[in-house]
């Protein structure tokens, strides 16, 4: 017989062997660079480091204000080299340490070591963290600083240490500069605040010291934007700015391409509903996790458990739906995008672990057999989604051809100096309706995307003629999927 310390032992072999399986299923489902928004922030980074920070930068304008995730980047950059690789640092050990912290908050939750170990194999073998371990996106990064802030606010709580809460802030604090899903939390928390402040007639010190962190960043950075841009509300003025240069991807155009009407309350209904909660709902990279933790929220309120995890499901899920992304206009976010589900997703793989607990061992043993097998699955329709086979034989074009002179938009670019390494200045942006294909160099090439082109035009920019690239002063040296390469001749 097992005496308590060799259990104990035994327990935490188990979160070992699953940290192991997340390890290796990480690297086996490597992505890496998926010349995307990725290609801005490594830019981005690259300029951090190389000490001209944003200079010269054409992209979002939001994205130079992320700058923690950027520094992490640039970190990264400096050790492991300006390359591909080194963008994918940072999302991978924050995608291990997001087990071990979905470990530690389930058991604080709910104080159940089996559900511990459930939400820990869920999280592990879940396909959205698995892929996005090795993309340089800030959303996975984000909300680990906004989840480690929860657990230590809720352990000041049990624990009744309040200098816990003060730790837990500063995690909170710091998300605000990787990404802005700290906004959710900070409602919650003060309609959690106001709730028990009516109930108890007294307020949890806990939950103020998180609303008064997340304020802290507000008024701590507005006093540095004042100084550098003299302007306390830079975020706000920049996040205005976003919202023109990306229209097309906010509300009401997001909703449009549904219906094409212009009926606002048609396109909040197709936004909210067929778009926003069926994205959350009903979408098979999630394994219908929600929908089952859902289920779990109603059993939960039937016998009055677990009413914080309840509130942070559906709090979260109501927030990402339907909460607006400006102060000036009501703008839902889009949620058509996979990753956004993260801040939605600790307190949904607790609810679903609490409903696979439910069942008997052998029941329990086939529904995991089961939820990976379907994970696996879901892995390769994500490489699939993002056209991993074929951009990776760009990104080998691209390196076994490092030398050969580049033209092309200045999003491709970003992707094209960091699959190179930054190395030299071999690449030139097109840009500009006068800018004179004709007037290359014999041999140089051309790197054409028609999406990547139809899309920069919405956000304004200029762009030559480029059917002269179907004339005989140009050939095709070769073409992977959307990337079509020519190369200019006599």
């Amino acid at each position: 017989m097992l005496s308590k310390n060799s259990w104990i032992n035994f327990e935490y072999f188990q979160l070992v062997i699953i940290i192991f399986l997340g390890i290796i299923v990480r690297i086996y489902f490597n992505v890496g660079h998926v010349f995307s928004d990725d290609a801005y922030y490594s830019y981005l980074s690259y300029t951090i480091l190389d000490g001209n920070f944003a200079v010269d930068y054409l992209g979002y304008p939001v994205f130079p204000l992320r700058f923690v995730f950027l520094a992490l980047n640039a970190l990264s950059m400096m050790v492991f080299g300006a390359n591909e690789f080194s963008t994918m640092v940072f999302p991978y050990l924050f995608s291990i340490g997001n087990i071990i912290l979905t470990f530690k908050i389930a058991k604080l939750f709910t104080e159940d070591d089996t559900i511990a170990y459930l939400s820990t194999f869920l999280i592990t073998f879940f396909p959205t963290d698995i892929v996005f371990a090795s993309l340089n996106f800030p959303d996975l990064i984000n909300v680990f600083f906004i989840n480690l802030g929860i657990y230590f606010l809720l352990k000041s709580y049990f624990r009744k240490k309040i200098f816990l809460s003060y730790i837990g802030g500063s995690f909170l604090f710091v998300s605000m500069q990787i990404k802005e899903n700290a906004y959710y939390i900070l409602i919650l928390f003060l309609i959690l605040s106001i709730y028990l402040g009516i109930k108890n007639r007294k307020f949890v010190p806990q939950l103020l010291i998180g609303i008064l962190f997340i304020g802290l960043n507000y008024f701590f950075e507005g006093i540095i934007y004042l100084f550098l841009h003299n302007d306390f509300f830079y975020r706000i003025t920049v996040t205005n700015l976003n919202y023109e240069y990306s229209y097309y991807d906010f509300f009401p155009y997001t909703a449009q391409k549904l219906s094409s009407s212009k009926n606002f309350f048609k396109n909040i209904f197709d936004q909210l509903i067929l778009i926003n909660a069926k994205s959350v709902f009903l979408r098979r990279f999630y394994l219908f996790l929600p929908i089952v933790a859902s289920v779990q929220t109603y059993l939960n309120f039937k016998k009055n458990k677990y009413a914080l995890v309840n509130f942070w499901f559906w709090g979260t899920a109501l927030l990402m739906i339907a909460f607006t992304t400006s102060f000036t206009e009501y703008k839902p976010l889009d949620l058509s995008r996979s990753w956004y589900i993260y801040p939605l997703l600790m307190p949904a793989i607790i609810l679903s672990s609490i409903f696979l607990n439910k069942f008997s061992r052998n029941i329990k043993a086939g529904l995991i057999i089961i939820y990976t097998l379907g994970s696996l699955i879901m892995c390769f329709e994500y490489q699939t989604f993002f056209k991993s086979d074929y951009l990776d034989e760009l990104k080998k074009f691209l390196r076994e051809n490092s030398s050969q002179m580049i033209y092309t938009d200045h999003f491709t670019k970003y992707s094209i100096d960091l699959i190179r390494n930054y190395e030299s200045d071999i690449s030139k942006r097109i840009l500009g309706r006068t800018f004179d294909l004709t007037k290359l160099n014999k041999g140089d090439w051309v790197l054409y995307n028609q999406k990547h082109i139809d899309e920069l035009k919405l956000q304004k920019y200029d762009f030559p003629d480029f059917i002269i690239l179907k004339s005989d002063q140009f050939k095709k040296v070769a073409a992977f999927n959307d990337f079509i390469f020519y190369e200019k001749l006599p």
